[in-house]
């Protein structure tokens, strides 16, 4: 006990002294971000009071969606930042049981200071709770459901840093979203779904504080919290295994595109890195709701289908504004090895971005097509287009400026804040617009979006010159985020 004490005091320390030292909270304007989170857990206590008042008349709605809210806000750090605590390969090296490794890894999680307002959110929940018809179970069921929660998020990181555990949560989650597709298109009544909402966690701290047999909820969420538990100390010993030989991990890195030109192979190394990154997956799954909603919609909306497209090019800003983010130092350095220069390098980039854009967006504009008609997938084409270069505009010029380092199998995390919220602006205004102009019946639509095209186009020209020559020059500085 005394060793685990003695890294996680110094582990401490050491994290204290990087987030105080001079700049580091200005820089790329962490106080920014810490600010917009207090903002956040200010409406986050506002709702409380909701949850609150509405408990008093009966209604439990609001206090579950809080409680959903918790579960996810102790899934996203632990999936978005890999350097929270101690890496698995240091772990590795160390002269200690599972049990005391797992301990370090855990406790350091709570070390940096969203994790503090994350839990002061959590444990916040207990006040509405404790106005409850049943106070003591409603708050112990609380804090049951938190621990799960912080367990279940944890077993979820790790077993994602593992290839056959990553593959079966994917295929998992693509499962229940069929299962629930085929729910749906059966026409059967939803509210044949609250049987199993029953038994979500969520609902059983509700019955702990409300139901007279609180007793069984408890029992209930305590034995989830020790499966939970034995769950994240089990992918904690899977993930602590030897990597699989390098064999196995070529054929699980080939690339089922295959890129022409000289920075073909550039490119297919770019997308290999970011459809290993989870941001992605969530324009894919974007994508994915749109294309239910063309099947099963009676008669879908084309501004549905056009807004989608946008919603689906948010998630993947990260792979356009950070775009060596992925790449280490050794990669770096052996672009000078390479016969091509920096404008190159920036056009394979943008070409991997479009691969994954495109892949997320195929089955969505072929549906449109057979739904709403060609000259709406056409139109969506065109906004396509306008989105794809004002974010590769933008991106060109803050992946040289600002780039941030990002990890394998995470959420992207870091970075300005105003810079990506700017980003995400300019990406999106040329795709209102163009959503706007489709309405416009007028003969001069069709110039104002050709003129936009040429625009964009222009401005994307300049970015990829300007970003290779800086890339040139900024290659060290890049290295050494």
């Amino acid at each position: 006990m005394d060793r685990v004490t003695t890294i996680l005091r110094y582990q401490w320390r050491a994290y204290r002294r990087r987030f105080t030292r001079a700049g580091n909270l200005t820089a790329g304007n962490q106080g920014i971000l810490l600010i917009l989170s207090g903002i956040i857990l200010f409406r986050y206590f506002q709702l409380l009071g909701t949850a609150t008042a509405d408990l008093a008349a009966g209604k439990t709605v609001m206090l579950e969606w809080l409680l959903a809210g918790i579960f996810l806000g102790w899934l996203f750090p632990l999936l978005s930042n890999a350097h929270l605590s101690i890496s698995t390969s240091v772990l590795r090296h160390l002269p200690l049981s599972v049990k005391e490794l797992f301990g370090i890894k855990a406790i350091s999680l709570l070390m940096p200071p969203y994790v503090w307002m994350i839990v002061a959110g959590s444990l916040a929940i207990c006040y509405p709770l404790a106005h409850a018809p049943h106070p003591l179970a409603g708050v112990t069921a609380a804090l049951l459901f938190i621990v799960m929660s912080w367990l279940a998020g944890l077993s979820i990181a790790q077993l994602l840093s593992i290839a056959f555990w990553r593959k079966l949560l994917c295929a998992a989650v693509l499962g229940l979203l069929c299962a629930g597709g085929l729910y749906v298109m059966s026409g059967r009544d939803l509210t044949g779904l609250s049987h199993f909402s029953s038994f979500l966690p969520t609902n059983l701290v509700v019955r702990a504080a409300v139901a007279k047999q609180s007793w069984l909820a408890i029992s209930t969420l305590s034995v989830l919290t020790v499966i939970t538990l034995c769950a994240s100390l089990w992918s904690f010993r899977q993930s602590l295994e030897p990597l699989a030989s390098r064999r196995s991990q070529k054929n699980l890195n080939l690339t089922p595109f295959k890129f022409p030109g000289k920075m073909g192979g550039l490119s297919a190394k770019d997308f290999r890195y970011f459809r290993r990154l989870l941001d992605p997956y969530l324009g894919l799954l974007a994508g994915a709701l749109c294309s239910f909603y063309l099947v099963t919609a009676d008669a879908p909306s084309s501004d549905v289908f056009w807004i989608f497209i946008i919603i689906i090019f948010v998630p993947n800003a990260s792979v356009a504004f950070n775009c060596f983010g992925l790449d280490n130092r050794s990669g770096l350095d052996r672009y000078t090895l390479l016969p091509v220069n920096g404008k190159e390098i920036m056009l394979s980039k943008n070409l991997a971005f479009i691969t994954v854009i495109g892949v997320q967006l195929l089955l969505m504009i072929l549906l449109a097509g057979w739904r709403l008609g060609l000259g709406v997938a056409a139109l969506g084409l065109v906004e396509v287009a306008l989105l794809a270069l004002a974010y590769m505009t933008w991106g060109n010029w803050l992946s040289v400026n600002h780039p941030f380092k990002m990890q394998f199998f995470r959420l992207s995390s870091g970075g300005a804040p105003v810079d990506v919220l700017g980003g995400v602006v300019f990406g999106c205004l040329p795709g209102v617009v163009a959503i706007r102009l489709f309405h416009e019946n007028k003969p001069g639509v069709l110039w104002i979006t050709i003129l936009m095209l040429l625009l964009y186009g222009a401005l994307y020209l300049c970015s990829v010159i300007w970003a290779g020559r800086n890339f040139e020059r900024k290659r060290e500085r890049i290295g050494e985020w």
